[in-house]
């Protein structure tokens, strides 16, 4: 049966991982920038220096190897709220996070069984018998997530209208299991600008790294503003506040 497997067998497997990278892709405005969970409960973030962008809007991707980390929308570019405020984004933050424990493992059991277990059940049986072993856990694994999605609705913080989207994509495409987590997480619009948050939460080097980034980002903007206009006023602001921290 080794002799005999071919690339093309691999087909099936391929195909639903470009599902689900497309699936984990984000557009996103100029103005947005994605918030990934980090080693020791710390947030980075997923910030090109120089991005590609698609009608006006910037390509983004959560971490694709790693299917239990979730990603949250922040603002950036905006007045910094008081420290009571950032608090209370940051403490929703960790409550949402606190509450994942059991779609990261269905996640990941998701992302195994399409990546890892149906490729090895391929080169070991073929093609056919792969993708009905698999489908016979993969299938029972995404209703537990849409059941698990339901049960924790109101604590994940979702709307009946994103659960049941998510719920749909889910049975259609099981390859989009895997981005459980981030479907989860990527409906949350943060309410504290991005990068105090960062300010806050990232560990040293990120926050270095990514707030200069966002520096050049807005010096970019300022450029491109009109002389004395609002806007340009307020990315000049703004690019104080970057400057001003340690």
């Amino acid at each position: 049966m080794l002799d005999q497997t071919r690339g093309s067998d691999y087909a099936i497997w391929c195909v639903a991982a470009l599902l689900y990278v497309f699936d984990a892709a984000k557009l996103l405005s100029p103005r947005e920038l994605l918030l990934v969970e980090a080693r020791g409960g710390r947030l980075a973030a997923i910030f090109s220096g120089n991005p590609f962008t698609l009608a006006g809007r910037v390509l983004e991707f959560g971490p694709i190897l790693r299917p239990d980390r979730g990603v949250l929308l922040a603002p950036w570019g905006q007045p910094w709220v008081p420290d009571a405020a950032l608090e209370s984004a940051i403490q929703a933050v960790e409550r949402l996070r606190a509450s994942l424990l059991v779609p990261r493992v269905l996640a990941s059991a998701g992302f195994a069984l399409l990546f890892v277990v149906g490729p090895a059940l391929t080169l070991l049986l073929g093609p056919n018998a792969a993708v009905v072993y698999t489908a016979a856990v993969l299938y029972p694994t995404a209703f537990t997530a849409i059941g698990c999605l339901w049960w924790q609705r109101q604590r994940f913080g979702l709307t009946i209208t994103h659960s049941a989207w998510v719920s749909v994509e889910i049975l259609l495409c099981p390859a989009f299991l895997p981005n459980l987590v981030r479907k989860i997480t990527g409906s949350h619009l943060l309410q504290a600008d991005g990068a105090q948050i960062l300010s806050a939460t990232a560990s040293a080097d990120v926050k270095k790294e990514i707030l200069a980034r966002l520096a050049s980002r807005a010096e970019e903007l300022m450029e491109a503003a009109s002389p004395d206009s609002i806007e340009e006023e307020q990315l000049r602001s703004y690019l104080g506040a970057l400057r001003r921290k340690p």
